[in-house]
């Protein structure tokens, strides 16, 4: 199945990728999916990722996407419509598109042994790349882009879920001094984040006029669940930015921290067990800034707070020159929504992303630490 992938390359920028697949899963074995309990996890989550693939693309169909296809529930070849949702299911995660599925669970590494545990440090710009692409020339090179951005920016959060560990433990333990080191990694933490991120997108690196027509569509999408439409993937889904507003006590009170809190349906288990743990601690590390801390540990604090805010805003200027486009009337579509070019998208996205800009800002500390 993985195999099929690449081979798909060619016609999904040109007639169409349907036919293709439907072919190939006539000829799947009947038991496939009971197949898969023979597997090991690892060899699940690669089968999970190649038929969330094979989904995007028969979703999606050919790229440049027809608007029709935005509005349509496709019917999908029976194995393996089956098979993707037997392995989402036993993932525990909904049956459509994600962030895990199809960046976390597609890349490869020369130096990383499929199955074998690594270090997150290890990985770089250099040693990261998409493992099974679906499009050609340069539009495959943005598409492997992406998948490294995300990728990265997951395994620099790494250094973020440390230091918002120790940063709790250090204020449950009225800890000064170790409150403060703890803050002073999350500092750096976060904005190695945030520089991994920015380094990939910025616009000399991420073509987005290749990016809107023909790869964010393979992303935006989702399967009529009972009526309700799951949205597809999205960088809400990155678990180290939830965990690091958390750490800060960053309200999630505004519509974007909503769908915040809503998009821990689409992370694994685990995220989602750590993320809820963590939801009782919210400002746990605010209050002992606050109430006993050191000017040290407010300063670090404020830095932190800033890296977000700065974040978010670099975030919303991006975006929105992102949805504004050339001006040519195509469609384009972000995290699941279908954008007329022409029409401005870019100031509603603005107006919400500033809404999660102010919840950010709100945790500023005043000069007396209020």
């Amino acid at each position: 199945m993985p195999d099929l992938i690449p081979a798909l390359a060619g016609a999904y920028g040109a007639g169409g990728v349907r036919p293709l697949i439907r072919e190939a899963a006539a000829s799947w074995p009947a038991d496939l999916t009971r197949q898969t309990e023979d597997l090991t996890p690892d060899e699940r989550d690669a089968l999970l990722s190649a038929a969330a693939t094979l989904m995007h693309l028969y979703r999606w169909d050919a790229v440049p996407v027809h608007p029709d296809r935005f509005h349509e529930v496709p019917d999908f070849p029976r194995a393996l419509d089956g098979l993707f949702r037997h392995l989402s299911a036993a993932r525990g995660l909904p049956p459509c598109g994600g962030l895990y599925t199809l960046k976390y669970l597609n890349w490869r590494s020369p130096d990383v042994a499929p199955g074998a545990a690594y270090d997150a440090a290890t990985l770089h710009a250099g040693n990261v790349r998409i493992a099974h692409s679906w499009q050609e020339g340069e539009a495959g090179e943005q598409l492997d882009l992406w998948i490294q951005t995300f990728v990265l920016a997951e395994a620099r959060g790494q250094a973020v879920l440390v230091a918002g560990l120790d940063a709790v433990q250090a204020a449950h333990e009225h800890d000064r001094e170790a409150l403060a080191g703890a803050l002073e990694a999350l500092h750096h933490a976060v904005r190695a984040l945030a520089r991994e991120i920015n380094v990939f997108t910025r616009f000399h690196v991420i073509r987005t006029d290749l990016w809107r027509v023909l790869t964010q569509p393979t992303f935006g999408w989702g399967l009529t669940e009972r009526g309700t439409l799951l949205e597809g993937a999205s960088g809400l889904q990155l678990g180290a930015t939830q965990f690091a507003d958390l750490t800060l006590g960053v309200p999630f009170s505004g519509p974007l921290g909503a769908a915040l809190l809503a998009s821990r349906a689409y992370l694994p288990p685990e995220q989602r067990a750590l993320l809820s743990a963590w939801d009782a601690h919210h400002g746990d590390v605010r209050a002992a800034v606050q109430t006993w801390g050191d000017s040290r540990a407010r300063d670090l604090y404020g830095a932190c707070v800033q890296d977000m805010e700065r974040w978010r805003v670099s975030h919303r200027e991006r975006g929105a020159a992102y949805l504004r486009g050339d001006g040519r009337s195509h469609v384009m579509a972000s995290t699941g929504t279908q954008f007329e070019a022409g029409v401005p998208h870019d100031q509603a996205f603005r107006d919400l992303m500033t809404t999660r800009v102010n919840d950010t800002r709100s945790r500023r500390l005043g000069p007396d630490g209020d």
